[in-house]
């Protein structure tokens, strides 16, 4: 009896990611897609399902995040759900936010910047019957070369060929014999 309840406390005491990561109950399916990650989750009361876009993810750059809650039973939640993200390695979210649903509106959409590559957690809260959290964990490439870079390499390459295409046309001169 009372190793059970040392082990209880001890248990209790360890850090929230630890006692999480282990429930498989708490976990969202993440898949890759062309169009982004999305992810799935259900228990006996409802169903999560969402997307994580564009694909790939870069550092950097927007990403939408989306879900949508459904109950198996009973009216349509309604209520706010929160996400939350964070670097995998670290400890408490990074960027949170808790938004409402507005009426006429299926489900939960939100904007995010990822600043650096790497692995992130994806918390994902709301309270129905009672409180639910359910975590999943997806990667950040690294960042692309901003879009003026591309235009302005390309831009000079294309004057570089006109240029060259020019004198050759009209820049030779073929001695007189």
């Amino acid at each position: 009896m009372f190793l059970s309840a040392y082990l209880a406390i001890l248990a209790t005491q360890l850090p929230v990611d630890v006692r999480a990561g282990e429930n498989k109950l708490t976990q969202l399916d993440l898949k890759v897609t062309p169009n982004g990650l999305t992810f799935d989750w259900a228990d006996a009361d409802e169903s999560l399902r969402g997307q994580l876009t564009p694909s790939p993810l870069r550092a950097g750059g927007n990403a939408t995040l989306s879900a949508v809650l459904q109950p198996f039973t009973g009216d349509d939640f309604d209520g706010p759900i929160t996400f939350a993200i964070r670097p995998l390695k670290e400890m408490g979210s990074t960027w949170s936010k808790t938004i409402k649903r507005q009426k006429g509106e299926r489900g939960w959409t939100t904007e995010v910047t990822l600043p650096d590559p790497g692995e992130y957690r994806l918390e994902i809260s709301w309270s129905t019957t009672h409180h639910k959290v359910v975590r999943g964990v997806f990667p950040v490439s690294p960042g692309s070369l901003p879009g003026w870079v591309t235009w302005a390499v390309g831009g000079g390459l294309i004057a570089i060929g006109l240029a060259i295409g020019l004198w050759i046309l009209f820049g030779r001169k073929e001695p007189v014999s």
